[in-house]
């Protein structure tokens, strides 16, 4: 009796012993491949981690991108002389706002506002007035279309960077200009001096009986801004009326007691045809 006890006790404590292996075994393996989960989720999170991180690098470096090489303007005469959009907007054509480089220093100009594209801006290093101190010549079309065309021109110290105070086109034709336009039913007289000199009349026939006319010529609709033999010139159309123009006022700027102001002006009277409107579109 004592003999069949014994061999019962001991079957009974191993199959005790064989469950306890198995279930730590089984433990272990859960554990084991908790473990391996645990590691998988972490990978992912350090992967997704490092992803936003090379979104944020790329935001940053495409912030940092400098300006397109097609919107950089350099001057012909010195490489170190470079004008900028600070922004470019309208499909990139027009530029709100310009940058001016020389030799390494930049200055904004938030109020320069052009037109790029096939207007793109230009910029020049040259002596304008013969006092060997060269000075920056920025020239820009601030817009354009049909019987319209607004050019614009800024003169900058090359070494504070300072826009240079010029006279303006309306300051310029009421200390120099007079005109008086006569209009009858059928024929429009023009007379016009410049500094007290008469410049060649102009009379043209038509219908006046449906027109809108000025009493004097305005200026400032078609300006053209350009370099000619080392002077900053300017031509400004006269207009008798809405996008009817008679001629061309034409002058250069001059350095004279801290101000840039006109020399030279001649009134040419010219009628433009209407191809001449279309020209602007």
């Amino acid at each position: 009796m004592k003999t069949w006890t014994g061999i019962l006790l001991m079957i009974i404590l191993a199959v005790a012993t064989i469950s306890t292996t198995s279930a730590a075994r089984t433990m272990n393996e859960s554990q084991k491949q908790l473990n391996i989960d645990d590691q998988s989720s972490q990978t992912e999170v350090v992967e997704a981690s490092n992803i936003d991180n090379m979104h944020d690098t790329a935001k940053t470096t495409k912030e940092s991108i400098p300006v397109k090489e097609e919107n950089v303007s350099v001057a012909p005469e010195n490489e170190n002389v470079r004008l900028y959009p600070m922004k470019v907007e309208g499909s990139g054509y027009i530029y709100n706002g310009m940058i001016l480089e020389v030799d390494g220093k930049t200055r904004e100009f938030s109020d320069w506002q052009g037109e790029g594209g096939s207007y793109k801006p230009e910029v020049h290093e040259l002596d304008l007035n013969g006092d060997g101190q060269k000075e920056i010549v920025v020239l820009y079309t601030e817009g354009h279309g049909t019987g319209i065309y607004l050019g614009q021109a800024r003169i900058v110290d090359p070494v504070t960077l300072d826009e240079m105070e010029m006279q303006s086109l309306d300051e310029i034709v009421k200390e120099h200009v007079n005109s008086r336009i006569n209009v009858t039913s059928n024929r429009i007289d023009i007379d016009v001096t410049v500094d007290g000199v008469p410049a060649e009349p102009s009379s043209m026939e038509e219908d006046t009986s449906d027109g809108v006319y000025n009493e004097e010529l305005k200026f400032g609709g078609v300006t053209y801004y350009s370099l000619e033999n080392g002077k900053l010139v300017v031509s400004a159309s006269g207009a008798y009326g809405m996008g009817l123009y008679a001629g061309d006022l034409t002058f250069a700027y001059e350095y004279r007691d801290g101000e840039w102001k006109a020399v030279d002006l001649n009134y040419s009277m010219e009628m433009y045809e209407e191809e001449y409107y279309e020209s602007f579109d």
